[in-house]
């Protein structure tokens, strides 16, 4: 820039001699702009997994040579000019969306987890302020905040993108990430939470090289590093803006505050009526009205601990009219019961319904609080039901119970952490049922916009609802400060200190929820990693075999298991509700596992699930007998299982070519293997089909001799041909389950009623009629008591083999 370009921009934003100076090294930088970077490689949508591999770790080498460029002095730019290319920016997000209709396609956006990011954990206060003069690029400022205007509108990617400016009004980019509220709103919403003339303190910012172009840019990863200063806040105390006043159009008085969050929540925009209530309380903190609409806007929000701490405000504000004192008192039970303190809530309700004498509102919720009571301390649960209300609504609502076991620290996996039993288990037995912190569904997402989420940790893509679900766990956390321990006690990685070795954390009291100015701190870079390293895909058995909603789930208390591929407990979903169950005899002292995948994909397939967990290598006896079998034949049962061993094929091809695929498969296993054999298993069933469907009494019999060969490859215990039982009168044993159970429990259920009808077919009542028991044996022991939960699982498969009607006889 020359010296009367200098000046001339040096004027407009009137900016005295001491501030010209003061900048000096910034503007001297102006005229060179940044060191020019190499640019990033290149991602493309279609890369084949191998591809996608060798780009995150190009992507990462890029990004760690990019941090070895100096920090140095940012580039000045006209703030006018800013303005109005902001401004442009934002009328193209209008054009997009508005031209974006029923049938104009997905919306596709790509964002990275696993780089650097900082997260500030020095409380505001505590900070000395910086303007941009102050500021290197490619630096995060240690303790500083910088306050800042917005002075242009909103617009959005995958980031919020505004202009902002110092109090010396030189300007340069925003981007904020992860804010509440913000992941799929409107414009409109941007608006109302970041107007034009909205000041903000961003804790220890990060200035950031450009990805392309020369204008750095400030990016907010963490919505717990932005305070909003509003009138009276000490953060304004002697600060003159060099551009002048700039205020948004915003209310000045309390009840206009009220009247503005009651037209948000009206609207069902609840993070906005607790916004506007709370700019209503900066001004008045006592104001019982608006603690009370607050505490019902978080309680739509799920913002429990802050609900529950606006309610307890308002109670003890002395002389509060009755009708004020009652609604707090319901909220405050509300959000009790949602804290999961259900014998609190209980409490709470009763004494509503003790002064509300008459009025039946508090019935059903003190009916729900001694429910949830019985779950927890008994660990039994209404199945049926709850598998009847998954298929309509995936969240349910009941208490999490933890059976005999207990997290301890593990000498044998070097000091981490895992579960083991303290008592004798046996096969069914109920160890865990856990709800998720977080969970996200196919069904969940929006059908016109998708975010891909490449994770440099893992170096894989995550699903969809994978970059939603870390969206919801910030969100969750922001409105439960208290949860945080819950969260960020998981394991991170090696390059994180290692979690206490308690788990879970002691209960913490609830934390007020400020949006102005937020109580808890989110680092979200640890975040990421913790997702990364824990997370599930739910597998939901009331939609088995259906693979149209993949899913997240964050289970904390499931998270502590460590994996095997032939673990001693097994896992399913009902609904979001995960449920874990011993596979058979675990003595008191032993170590629980679970697995991380499956267990019924081939080895290739197990260990690129296990990346995602970042398992490396697992040392678990399934492993180690496939790896015995030598990298050809697993080579070659993997090509079969990607090829030849699926539905598809199998109805499709002869009963001759059927049985070559059984040969082909049989011989991709080693002769002194043991009998789990799971591939195997699914091509002898197959061939039990192909001939059952013959009708024929000969391939009838053959049939059932493929399956029971099926069944011992999967790792049951067969007694017999059929006719033979052990003490309990069954055909199998009962002594244990087979490790895979988990992804295929209505499967195999389904597979002994086939082999059932095939003997009511041969005039064989009597086997049948075991065959019809082991399969009930096998649900009542997995899922739960029950001959309607029996009848539910299975009423297709029955339907489909004719003998519904029959089971439904004999189980009377």
């Amino acid at each position: 820039m020359d010296p009367a370009m200098l000046a001339a921009f040096m004027a407009r934003m009137n900016l005295a001699p001491d501030q010209l100076l003061s900048m000096q090294g910034a503007l001297s930088s102006g005229s060179r702009g940044l060191t020019v970077r190499r640019p990033p490689p290149s991602f493309q949508h279609d890369m084949s997994a191998e591809e996608l591999t060798e780009f995150l770790e190009q992507y990462k080498q890029w990004f760690e040579e990019d941090r070895t460029i100096p920090a140095e002095p940012a580039p000045l730019f006209d703030r006018s000019l800013l303005i109005s290319e902001q401004h442009r920016r934002r009328a193209e997000v209008e054009r997009t969306l508005s031209q974006h209709g029923v049938g104009a396609g997905v919306l596709t956006f790509t964002t990275f987890v696993g780089l650097a990011k900082h997260s500030s954990q020095t409380p505001v206060q505590d900070l000395r302020p910086a303007r941009f003069a102050d500021m290197l690029v490619r630096q995060v400022h240690v303790g500083h905040y910088l306050l800042c205007r917005i002075i242009a509108p909103c617009s959005r990617m995958v980031a919020i993108q505004t202009m902002i400016e110092d109090v010396d009004g030189v300007a340069y980019d925003l981007s904020i990430y992860n804010f509440p509220s913000t992941s799929d709103c409107t414009l409109e919403h941007l608006d109302a939470l970041f107007p034009v003339g909205r000041i903000l303190a961003l804790r220890e910012p990060t200035f950031k090289a450009p990805m392309q172009g020369d204008r750095p840019l400030v990016r907010v990863d963490s919505p717990t590093d932005i305070s909003f200063a509003v009138a009276g806040s000490p953060l304004l105390d002697g600060v003159v803006w060099q551009t002048g006043a700039m205020l948004p159009r915003s209310p000045t008085t309390m009840d206009a505050w009220k009247q503005r969050g009651n037209n948000y929540f009206k609207a069902s925009h609840w993070f906005l009526a607790a916004f506007a209530y709370s700019q209503g309380l900066s001004l008045q903190p006592d104001a019982a009205v608006l603690l009370l609409n607050r505490a019902e806007a978080y309680l739509r929000l799920m913002y429990y601990s802050g609900a529950l701490c606006d309610a307890q405000r308002v109670l003890s504000i002395e002389g509060i009219p009755d009708a004020h004192a009652g609604k707090a008192l319901f909220r405050l039970a509300k959000a009790h019961y949602g804290r999961a303190e259900y014998a609190a809530a209980q409490k709470s309700f009763v004494r509503w319904k003790n002064t509300h004498a008459g009025d039946p509102a508090a019935d059903p919720w003190i009916e729900r609080c001694r429910a949830r009571e019985r779950e927890r301390s008994s660990g039994e649960y209404d199945w049926p039901s709850l598998y009847c209300t998954a298929r309509r609504n995936i969240r349910l609502d009941i208490a999490e119970y933890t059976g005999p076991v207990e997290v301890r620290t593990m000498s044998n996996r070097g000091g981490g952490r895992g579960v083991v039993a303290t008592k004798e288990l046996r096969a069914g037995d109920v160890l865990m049922v856990t709800k998720p912190f977080v969970s996200v569904y196919e069904s969940d997402l929006p059908k016109d916009k998708m975010i891909i989420s490449l994770d440099l940790i893992s170096k894989t893509m995550k699903d969809r609802t994978g970059a939603v679900s870390l969206e919801r766990i910030i969100d969750k956390i922001y409105g439960n400060p208290d949860l945080r321990d819950k969260v960020f006690h998981l394991y991170a990685g090696p390059d994180y200190m290692s979690p206490p070795s308690a788990y879970p954390p002691v209960s913490r009291d609830p934390v007020s929820v400020e949006p102005l100015n937020p109580k808890v701190d989110i680092d979200i870079a640890q975040l990421e990693a913790i997702c990364t390293y824990n997370n599930f895909e739910p597998y939901r058995l009331e939609t088995h075999g259906s693979g149209n909603d993949k899913a997240t789930g964050l289970y904390p208390l499931a998270s502590l298991f460590n994996h095997s591929c032939s673990p001693n407990a097994f896992w399913y979903c009902i609904g979001d509700v995960m449920i874990i169950r011993a596979t058979g005899l675990i003595p008191a002292g032993t170590e629980i596992t679970i697995s991380y995948c499956g267990g019924l994909e081939s080895y290739e397939d197990r260990q690129t699930a296990l990346k995602k967990h970042m398992v490396e290598h697992c040392t678990c006896s399934l492993c180690e007998q496939d790896r015995h079998d030598g990298e050809d034949r697993l080579r070659k049962r993997h090509q079969l299982q990607e090829e030849r061993v699926l539905p598809a094929v199998f109805s499709a091809v002869s009963l001759a070519e059927a049985r070559t695929i059984e040969k082909d498969v049989r011989e991709t296993y080693g002769r002194t293997r043991g009998p789990i054999r799971p591939l195997l298993a699914i091509a002898l069933h197959a061939v039990a089909e192909k001939l059952r469907a013959t009708g024929r009494p000969r391939q009838l019999r053959e049939a059932l001799q493929k399956d029971m060969e099926a069944f011992r490859c999967f790792g049951f215990e067969v007694l017999g041909q059929g006719g033979t039982q052990d003490s309990t009168g069954l055909p199998i044993g009962t002594a244990h389950l087979p490790a895979q159970a988990s992804s295929n429990l209505r499967g195999l259920g389904d597979m002994m009623l086939r082999v059932a009808a095939t003997y009511v077919e041969l005039g064989e009542e009597a086997n049948a009629v075991q065959w019809i028991k082991a399969a009930l044996w096998l649900t009542k022991t997995c899922v739960g008591d029950g001959k309607e939960l029996f009848l539910i699982l299975h009423e297709a498969a029955m339907k489909q083999v004719n003998i519904y009607d029959y089971v439904d006889r004999l189980l009377r």
